[in-house]
């Protein structure tokens, strides 16, 4: 039903474009922003499934560093859409099954975004409606140190890579009375390669002090489904929070 439910809007945000006036030559936005991500789900090693619901509130005492940048080249109707998000975690406080010292988890996780879009046109004045194609990867990087005799030190790399597809409506605010307000929206949806299914979400309200000077402020939800393997791993996890940024255009 979720992944119904994402196609559906996907398909409805396409299904009513108007015209509008083409956008022409050369076009550059890059936003850096800071995404406050709390992770929920599942995780099965081994056969062994473990249950998990943190909000950004309860990792902020672990979080070293948390940003990105989103940068978007325009030429014509065509788009080229890139977003990298890094996430750094310590913490040496973790619960270790049999061990009651605990231990130490240094981890590091890598998101990526690289999508082409085209303009399909508008719904109403000013505003704008594009589709997208490309590919989204993660990259965690972790060390886990086990305190005690019988502890140890444990490191663990992971890639996935997967193609999806999405759409990313913009439409104006109260046009008439507030110049430069509107509301993004991105959803992409995908899955095939390392994973059976990922999708994300963006909603944003975005205000232009000038032409050139932006501020973002939203939402964003990035999700995977990653089938058991041969030796019983599985993952059904996904980041959500708030997510802002200032915007440069040129």
């Amino acid at each position: 039903m979720k992944t119904a439910g994402l196609i559906a809007a996907l398909l409805l945000m396409t299904a009513f474009v108007a015209n509008a006036q083409e956008p022409e030559g050369w076009r550059f936005e890059v936003t850096p922003t800071a995404w406050t991500a709390g992770i929920e789900g599942t995780i099965t090693v081994d056969g062994q499934e473990t249950e998990f619901d943190k909000s950004a509130s309860d990792l902020i005492d672990y979080v070293e560093f948390a940003g990105g940048v989103i940068g978007s080249a325009y030429y014509d109707r065509w788009c080229l859409r890139v977003q990298f998000d890094h996430i750094s975690l310590s913490t040496d406080a973790l619960e270790v099954e049999d061990q009651p010292q605990g231990g130490k988890l240094d981890s590091d996780i890598f998101f990526t975004e690289a999508a082409v879009g085209y303009w399909l046109g508008s719904l109403k004045k000013g505003g704008s409606n594009y589709v997208f194609v490309g590919l989204r990867s993660l990259h965690t990087d972790s060390d886990l140190e086990v305190f005690g005799a019988d502890g140890g030190f444990y490191t663990r790399e992971r890639n996935l890579l997967d193609p999806l597809v999405g759409v990313q409506g913009s439409f104006p605010i109260f046009p008439s009375k507030i110049k430069g307000l509107s509301i993004v929206a991105m959803m992409t949806i995908g899955g095939g390669g390392d994973s059976e299914l990922i999708y994300g979400l963006q909603p944003t309200v975005q205000y232009q002090f000038t032409d050139d000077i932006g501020v973002r402020v939203g939402y964003r939800r990035l999700a995977w489904q990653v089938e058991k393997d041969k030796n019983g791993n599985k993952m059904d996890f996904s980041l959500a929070g708030l997510i802002a940024g200032l915007g440069v255009s040129f």
